[in-house]
């Protein structure tokens, strides 16, 4: 790679020229270009020898990526001084280094960066007697106590679950029932749920049509990929979401002759990479698309033949055609009849598809071939798609299509997610964490908000619940409820900031009798609370295991004592428990250290006879459990204690046609379908299903009636939307342009934005088409205000011409930072553009908005690691 791509590189695509560079760009930071190699690189003398007095010290990176890779820390005399991945063995791609990437080195920004929150706070103005809610982030802060703030907490708890119960607590952090200990234990609260990065997925279990809400364990062993003929990327690019071993995999693929096709509105950092096919697809129109391709194939069987794996369908599937109706089916429907337009009078032919997509025929007709019968087809998704208005059927439909090309079940052909830390690795995992020992808790109070109607019931009162499936079975699914939120309560997750209707929810923040936030800075949530307690990094605990991929099982050791006064989530939650006059015991019964023993003594690992059966992994002697303190049973397993823990955990040996190579996804329904029926009423595939349609309109957020088969949805929201009228080709509308916002290697979602080395390497930008941006008279690096109907934003160009016309990507995770004379919000959070609008069955929409941009003259955006950080002043 060039020097001038690699100073690029640093710019995070600013000033990037053309596609290729700017890709390039981006590959850099993962550690993979165009020119990437499989070969071992040279192996280096570290420039300080750990014997001179440094430790290292296998350390956390523990933030919401797909990649769980290896970092390992030097410590000396209290500080960090170098930082490695893995180096436990030689790299090879079938036995392959755990190798971290830039975000992985930034964690030590996130430990001891100058804007760690260090005290417990007080937002000056507020106090039990007078919240003065509207100053939530405009206030200034005060130091407190411990003491002060845990009394303050408690007290609050106490006077608003005696005066409206505890439905009035809301907790903003979705998706873990053990999230907020004291609250639980304390009698519950209302929850959030929002269908996040799995989209439409989630509204399908696998007892609707066949594959599970978030296909988890359906990809085929990576190795499988060298049978391949052809690897679909359908709204995937690992290279930043899964950056790791993944890219790896697919190098290997690539090398042994593999053909790479990616569908997306980018030509992805994963796509340049791979030298892929690239189909541009308009964001939100991904059913209309793969109409267009099962017509095609319909068509081309016809007249060619062997595009349409019939025996696979007849064998494994029901509603494909009206020769295979499922027994419930309340009508006499079938896929087929509906693609050929008998129920409406519209054929979905590639002509029509392509006037919805932007995809040209001709390309549509090709990805039909390419994903025929005759080829060895790998199709993998991941889950942007899905996050549309209008989505709902995408998760059925590509399921259709790898049916009809028969991609299921046998060597080289695989129908998959592409996500986080198992992309391109499916298969049961060969290495297993144990159980911590901590109980679980169940939160009383069932009453579960769709994401973005959150903010709204808090001043509506009334919210109607989509569904427990976000976080349970479903039961509740179409449920009108009350509410009456007094307190907010951010914990574990960040909610106001990675959730739509982030504008709206900082007035519900502001009408609250009281906020309160853990953080580690003053994030989006702490800023607008009005106590925050500073917690530690993970670098700051006794240590913990993380699953990275089916191979290998990751542990980290604490690097650091916790700094300043910051406590761990356990010795907060502990302190309000004790409070709140609840016995902590009940909920805490055991020490962290304890929790992390047990964790290492229950992991096991695969058994080596390929029986699938396992062992225990570690050795623990009697000095182990007396060295660390611990209650335990010493016990036999392959590695021993401190080797396991300074290794940084454990990887299964993988070599070429090994007993692991054989997973295969649904191999065994494939082998014997009536001894290994799918969870559905049919026990195949449900093309036309029943139960999800049952399903669907069992929610009522909408009056339509949804059909059993995939159908195109015009949605509320998306392409159609663009025009005045809601007519494709009419006259433009207000808000001309499909929003998306991709996955940014700047961040992993909103972690990582106040780093200064992230800030240095990847800017903030927003993606424009250069043809776009230049009938705007926009280029490069110009401030650009970005505005929907919900709110408005400043971002920096990056002008490109591997993106389709007539989209702005607005990269995830922005902190924002709300102008307040102007309410434009500085930062460029993409959050802050998105509103309360919702799918039919629930689904978030956060990839097809309608949103205008323009040149933006009144301000010059500064560069963002030319930015003060938010390091709070307490004198």
């Amino acid at each position: 790679m060039s020097i001038e791509s690699k100073n690029i590189s640093r710019r995070g695509f600013l000033g990037a020229a053309a596609a290729v560079a700017a890709s390039a760009a981006a590959l850099s930071a993962t550690g993979c270009s165009a020119e990437a190699s499989l070969d071992a690189a040279d192996k280096h003398e570290l420039p300080t020898d750990p014997a001179d007095g440094g430790t290292w010290v296998a350390s956390a990176c523990w933030h919401n990526c797909g990649g769980r890779c290896m970092n390992k820390v030097m410590v000396k005399d209290g500080a960090v001084i170098r930082q490695k991945t893995d180096d436990t063995h030689e790299d090879s791609p079938d036995y392959p280094q755990q190798r971290g990437c830039v975000r992985g080195k930034a964690q030590q920004q996130q430990c001891f960066g100058a804007d760690r929150l260090k005290y417990p706070m007080k937002r000056k103005s507020w106090s039990p007697e007078n919240p003065n809610g509207e100053l939530r982030g405009k206030d200034e802060w005060e130091r407190i106590s411990w003491d002060e703030a845990i009394d303050y907490v408690a007290g609050q708890f106490k006077a608003i679950k005696e005066k409206y119960g505890n439905q009035a607590f809301l907790l903003g952090s979705y998706g873990s029932r053990y999230a907020f200990a004291p609250l639980l234990a304390y009698g519950g609260h209302t929850s959030v749920a929002d269908s996040t990065s799995h989209g439409s997925y989630l509204l399908n279990p696998d007892t609707t049509i066949g594959i599970p809400s978030t296909d988890a364990g359906t990809c085929n062993d990576r190795t499988d990929m060298l049978n391949a003929d052809t690897i679909v990327f359908y709204a995937s690019n690992p290279a930043w979401s899964a950056p790791g071993t993944p890219s790896y995999h697919y190098l290997r693929a690539k090398e042994a002759g593999v053909k790479f096709i990616t569908v997306d509105p980018i030509y992805t950092a994963s796509a340049q990479m791979l030298d892929a096919y690239w189909i541009p697809i308009r964001t939100g129109t991904d059913t209309a698309f793969m109409l267009g391709v099962a017509s095609e194939m319909l068509r081309l069987d016809k007249e060619e033949g062997d595009v349409i794996d019939w025996d696979f369908l007849d064998k494994y599937t029901v509603g494909f055609d009206a020769d295979h109706k499922p027994d419930d089916l309340k009508e006499d429907v079938n896929f087929r009849d509906y693609v050929e337009g008998v129920y409406d009078g519209q054929p979905k032919t590639a002509e029509w598809a392509s006037n919805i997509c932007g995809v040209p025929v001709e390309q549509i007709t090709y990805f039909a071939r390419e994903i025929g019968k005759t080829r060895n087809v790998w199709m993998l998704h991941n889950f942007a798609a899905a996050r549309c208005n209008g989505s709902e059927n995408v998760p059925q439909l590509f399921m259709t299509l790898g049916a009809m090309g028969g991609h299921f079940g046998k060597p080289g052909n695989c129908t998959a997610n592409n996500y986080h830390a198992n992309a391109g690795n499916g298969g049961p995992a060969l290495v297993k964490a144990g159980k911590s020992g901590l109980p679980s808790l169940e939160n009383p109070i069932d009453g579960v908000i769709p994401g973005p109607h959150v903010w709204e019931a808090c001043f509506s009162g009334t919210y109607r619940q989509v569904g427990d499936w976000y976080a349970g079975d479903g039961s509740q699914a179409g449920v009108d409820k009350t509410c009456d939120i007094h307190c907010i309560v951010h914990d574990e997750n960040a909610y106001l900031q990675t959730g739509p209707n982030m504008k709206r929810g900082i007035e519900a923040h502001r009408k609250m009798d009281f906020v309160l936030a853990k953080a580690q800075f003053m994030n989006t949530q702490a800023r607008y609370s009005d106590i925050v307690l500073p917690v530690t990094t993970k670098w700051e605990v006794p240590g913990g295991l993380d699953s990275s991929n089916r191979e290998f099982l990751f542990c980290y050791s604490q690097v650091t004592e916790p700094l300043y006064e910051a406590k761990t989530d356990q010795e907060i939650n502990t302190l309000i428990l004790e409070a709140l006059g609840i016995d902590s015991a009940t909920v805490y019964p055991i020490s962290e250290k304890q929790a992390f023993f047990n964790q290492l003594a229950g992991t096991t690992v695969v058994k080596e006879d390929g029986s699938g059966a396992y062992e225990p992994l570690i050795s623990i002697t009697e000095d182990d459990i007396e060295q660390w303190g611990v209650e335990g049973e010493p016990q036999s397993g392959r590695v021993g204690l401190q080797e396991f823990i300074d290794n940084g955990g454990y990887q299964v040996e993988r070599a070429l046609g090994d007993q692991y190579s054989a997973f295969l996804g649904y191999a065994d329904f494939i082998a014997d379908p009536d001894a290994n029926p799918l969870g559905t009423a049919s026990g195949k595939f449900e093309i036309t299903s029943q139960a999800k349609a049952d399903l669907y309109n069992s929610i009522g957020l909408t009056d339509r009636e949804y059909q059993p088969y995939p159908e195109y949805i015009v949605p509320s929201v998306g392409y159609e939307t663009t025009f005045k009228n809601g007519e494709i080709g009419g006259e433009a509308g207000e808000y001309p342009y499909l929003m998306f916002n991709p996955h940014y290697f700047r961040r992993s979602h909103t972690v990582f934005d106040n780093c200064p080395w992230m800030r240095e390497a990847w800017s903030n930008p927003v993606f424009l088409n250069a043809s776009d941006a230049a009938e705007k008279g926009i280029e490069d690096g110009d401030t650009v205000r970005v505005w929907t109907k919900y709110g408005e934003v400043l971002r920096k160009a990056c002008c490109m011409e591997n993106m389709r016309p007539g989209q702005v990507g607005i990269p995830h995770g922005s902190w924002v930072d709300v102008d307040e004379a102007t309410g434009i919000d500085l930062a460029g959070a993409d959050n802050y553009l998105i509103g309360n609008d919702i799918s039919g069955c629930g689904v978030t929409s956060y990839n097809n908005n309608n949103c205008n941009f323009e040149k933006y003259e009144a301000v010059s955006l500064e560069a963002d690691c030319d930015l003060p950080m938010r390091i709070v002043d307490l004198g």
